[in-house]
């Protein structure tokens, strides 16, 4: 039996139709590797997401903590700090004790500063008093005079300088 010739066009047809075939079959699995990167990444930013979700409950939670009253006292006593109750006595360098009692805590550390700061070294280098009120019309005269040796060096100065 002859061999049948098979026509240039049909031929030409088959090679382009199994190219096309070829070229989707690529483009479907470029995609296909594409989509499972994007899901990979997706799920690792997911986990992050809920890393870092739980992270701002933990540290919510911890704030919550820190800013309540009973830990802001222990807190406070940690660093020296004591209630207005608890500033009564205390005891000065010369073993006497200061008890004050007032309304105002304010008023009691000043007593105790008053009492101890007589006895703890310290020395007054100014000595500080009000201003008294003076009649109306009169004024202050200058506080300080220049003296007039120092006129004289700074004119023999200017002298040398002109030289």
């Amino acid at each position: 039996m002859p061999a049948r010739e098979i026509s240039w066009s049909l031929m030409l047809l088959v090679i382009v139709c199994a190219c096309v075939i070829a070229a989707g079959f690529l483009f479907a699995a470029r995609q296909h590797f594409t989509s499972m990167d994007y899901g990979i990444k997706n799920s690792r930013l997911r986990d992050q997401l809920e890393d870092l979700q739980t992270e701002k409950r933990r540290l919510l939670l911890a704030r919550e903590v820190a800013s309540s009253p009973l830990s802001i006292r222990k807190a406070a006593s940690a660093i020296g700090l004591r209630k207005n109750s608890e500033v009564a006595a205390v005891r000065s360098s010369d073993d006497k004790v200061v008890n004050k009692n007032t309304s105002s805590p304010i008023e009691s550390a000043k007593a105790v500063v008053a009492k101890s700061s007589d006895n703890n070294g310290v020395v007054r280098t100014v000595m500080t008093a009000p201003i008294q009120a003076k009649a109306s019309g009169e004024t202050r005269g200058r506080v300080a005079e220049p003296s007039r040796d120092k006129k004289d060096k700074t004119e023999v100065a200017a002298l040398l300088k002109l030289r």
